[in-house]
């Protein structure tokens, strides 16, 4: 973060750095629309630098972030676009792809996480994901157990692993469709 550190610098114009300068500093950073994560980012910076300095008088305080739980409604897709792409999946005879979009909605999964949706999941009703530094487990609804099941005996061969496309990992059996 050396573009924060002369940032401040020249925000400061040759001003001794004191505690009183940083809030003017972080209040012209807010005021030119930087996310305040970035804001944040550089504090840390200069945090960091009045550390290395020996400077422990001339700390800035972060922006509190309240976090958001949920993401923002015009990202999601509405019950008709769900079953709108569901039926144009299935028009075009791509029921791999049909199941696909069902998987990810029924159970809120990533894409990067399909990989761990197996025939030994579904068997399961449950899949353990292991992303990010986190394990967590993904239940499967029985509906789409029995889906996936049964799109697994009509493949040719039949899968010994998982529903996602091979491209993505060596260890993939049944093809959903590259989209």
């Amino acid at each position: 973060m050396p573009l924060c550190l002369l940032s401040f610098a020249a925000f400061l114009c040759g001003a001794k750095v004191t505690s009183e300068t940083i809030r003017p500093w972080k209040d012209d950073l807010r005021e030119k629309n930087y996310a305040p994560s970035t804001i944040n980012a550089c504090l840390a910076a200069l945090n960091g630098f009045f550390c290395f300095c020996g400077w422990t008088d001339c700390r800035a305080r972060f922006l509190k972030i309240q976090r958001r739980l949920f993401r923002d409604s015009r990202q999601e897709l509405t019950r008709g676009e769900y079953e709108r792409l569901v039926a144009a999946a299935e028009a075009t005879g791509d029921r791999g792809l049909a199941l696909l979009i069902e998987t990810i909605c029924s159970t809120g999964i990533r894409v990067s996480e399909v990989q761990y949706i197996t025939v030994e999941a579904a068997k399961n009703g449950k899949t353990e994901i292991a992303l990010k530094g986190k394990i967590r487990t993904i239940l499967l609804p029985s509906k789409l157990c029995r889906k996936l099941l049964k799109f697994a005996a009509r493949q040719k061969p039949p899968p010994a692993r998982s529903f996602a496309p091979k491209a993505a990992s060596p260890c993939r059996d049944i093809k959903f469709g590259r989209k």
